[in-house]
């Protein structure tokens, strides 16, 4: 009864993280396996899109992948630095 809330977010927030985790894997293999280019991943992702994989983070992903850098035109996503900062919340 109480707090129940909080237990469903926390499986909702690990199915999530479980789905990029799968985006990111199909994006890797995409691109270094089969070795296409960002405009092609882009359009495997749209494709996917439209079937049963049908998803926000599907269709976030395709989005992302066509967006260029400004000053090189180069793909973002090559552009941006493979990093994440922290603030330290989640330290034990």
């Amino acid at each position: 009864e109480n707090g129940a809330g909080h237990f469903v977010k926390m499986v909702h927030n690990g199915i999530e993280y479980g789905d990029m985790e799968l985006i990111s894997e199909s994006y890797d293999l995409l691109r270094h396996y089969l070795d296409l280019s960002v405009e092609e991943c882009a359009q495997y992702f749209k494709q996917w899109n439209q079937g049963e994989l049908d998803s926000y983070l599907i269709e976030i992903t395709a989005d992302i992948l066509t967006k260029k850098d400004p000053q090189t035109q180069a793909p973002m996503i090559d552009v941006i630095l493979d990093a994440a900062g922290n603030k330290g919340t989640g330290k034990w």
